[in-house]
């Protein structure tokens, strides 16, 4: 999520690391609420998506783990990649043990 965008846009400064978009925009979008961040309503995720959807992001990072599809978040992953080209990139999460069923899509890295 974050952290992963963090090293992707990461300054042009001659120090530590250059990313690969030094100098693009950010928008960073809070989805996971309260001390433990351990979940989230799939509404929750979809509105985070479709906020930066509207600000113009066409690569949108996250970190996510879900146990079991949904056609909610399967059609708006896919129809926002189809109809308006946008990226995501999805990390399997800190503990890879869970399967992802968020990832496996057409539209997803």
């Amino acid at each position: 999520g974050s952290h992963v965008a963090g090293t992707v846009l990461a300054a042009d400064n001659n120090y530590g690391v250059l990313g690969v978009f030094p100098g693009a925009k950010s928008y960073i979008v809070k989805v996971f609420h309260g001390s433990e961040c351990g979940w989230t309503y799939r509404s929750s995720l979809i509105k985070a998506v479709e906020e930066c959807v509207d600000r113009g992001a066409k690569i949108i990072s996250m970190l996510l783990r879900a146990p079991y599809s949904s056609n909610m978040d399967r059609s708006m992953f896919e129809g926002l990649h189809e109809e308006d080209g946008v990226l995501f990139i999805a990390a399997a999460g800190n503990l890879g043990i869970v399967p992802c069923y968020i990832r496996r899509r057409m539209s997803m890295l």
